[in-house]
């Protein structure tokens, strides 16, 4: 298999993975109200996906660059989230929707591998570039994926959402078995309890860890949670929740695209992820007063273009430093940390949102990207003298 096909392949499974993940996101908050869910319910449901990321995300990077071996956890990952499809096309209840949406997130925990498998396709030299073309494959994927859902809940029911998502898992499985293993460029070896808690450590690691761990906050905590039920409050249909997040993450990806070439000429990453957050917030802390739908697009546009600046520069300089045989465990961490964000900001927000209402939910989450910005400005420059390059992970 030629270079140019494997990066063909590599690319093509990666948006399938992630369509097949996301066709049911617009409407599952709706879906578990309908269900009787309470907004702590609902919270729960939804961050049962983030708790997956924290428990499996970095076994999974470490148990990878042992046996330097991917591919075997990628088919895997389908195949868990083809039977997580079905299982919520199945079965009506509460708790199976939150039992498969556990078995959903299980499978989603394979983007720690596709993100180092994408990037060995391309020179060490091109790493920021991957990484956003990387995310602008994950955000059209998710947005393809999350309109056509929608589409398919306005015009034959919520639940065939699932169908759709579960149809889609195929040819992604197709791809994950055709593509060809992308061995790491250097020797392995052996993680230990100490390098982890030396990648802890390390803050041009921990640092772009947890700003990502915000971000998800933010994003896990209102458009793919609670959002969704403010535009249905709105009058909105099916289809215009489903647009939602094609309307957050449309931005996203051209700003993704944008973020290691165009604007990194103009801006610091300091300034940008800084301002990022800032936009965020503001993102949500109008989210409770908007009037109606189009303004509700409005607000999700610019926090999707935040997000989709601010991220890609984080992911880059969580494994800039990072030796290639450590790169998917580095990846890992990244990931594990922010995916407590998946976990925190449905959790929190619904718990909140029960409590006191949605008003102070939302504040929530705006306040957290205020300190996000403020943690960037402060920190974000910081990094490794080149003697600690030379000896960490190495």
């Amino acid at each position: 298999m030629d270079f140019v096909r494997q990066k063909v392949i590599v690319g093509l499974s990666i948006w399938l993975y992630w369509f097949s993940l996301s066709t049911y996101i617009p409407i599952l908050p709706t879906y578990a109200k309908d269900l009787g869910a309470s907004y702590q319910m609902i919270g729960v449901i939804l961050g049962s996906y983030g708790l997956t990321q924290v428990l499996l995300r970095l076994p999974l990077g470490i148990i990878s660059d042992r046996l330097d071996r991917r591919k075997v956890f990628l088919i895997t990952g389908t195949i868990l989230g083809l039977a997580g499809s079905l299982g919520m096309w199945l079965f009506r209840d509460i708790y199976c929707l939150l039992f498969f949406r556990l078995l959903s997130g299980i499978a989603a925990t394979a983007w720690v591998l596709q993100t180092v498998f994408f990037v060995h396709c391309y020179p060490s030299a091109e790493g920021g570039k991957a990484m956003g073309l990387v995310n602008a494959i994950v955000n059209s994927g998710e947005m393809s994926a999350m309109f056509a859902g929608g589409l398919v809940a306005q015009y034959y029911g919520q639940e065939q959402s699932f169908l759709l998502a579960a149809l889609i898992a195929l040819p992604a499985l197709v791809c994950n078995w055709v593509v060809r293993e992308v061995p790491a460029q250097t020797a392995r070896e052996s993680v230990s309890l100490g390098d982890i808690v030396a990648m802890a450590r390390d803050w041009s690691l921990a640092l772009p860890s947890l700003l990502g761990m915000v971000i998800q906050v933010i994003s896990f905590g209102t458009v793919f949670s609670f959002v969704p039920l403010v535009a249905k409050n709105l009058g909105a249909s099916y289809t215009e929740i489903g647009l939602l997040p094609m309307i957050y993450l449309l931005p996203g990806i051209m700003a993704s695209l944008l973020s290691a070439t165009f604007f990194r000429r103009i801006f610091s990453e300091r300034l940008m992820v800084t301002g990022g957050f800032l936009m965020m917030a503001a993102g949500c802390l109008v989210i409770p007063f908007v009037p109606d739908i189009m303004t509700l697009f409005v607000t999700q546009a610019i926090a999707g273009f935040a997000r989709g600046l601010v991220f890609p520069i984080l992911m880059s300089l969580g494994i800039r430093d990072i030796a290639g045989h450590r790169q998917a465990t580095a990846m890992g961490f990244f990931q594990t940390i922010y995916g407590m964000g998946m976990l925190l900001g449905p959790l929190v927000v619904g718990a909140i949102s029960g409590w006191a209402g949605m008003v102070w939910g939302f504040a929530f989450v705006g306040m957290a990207g205020v300190l996000g910005a403020g943690a960037a400005w402060a920190a974000v420059a910081v990094r490794r003298r080149p003697e600690e390059v030379k000896r960490s992970f190495t």
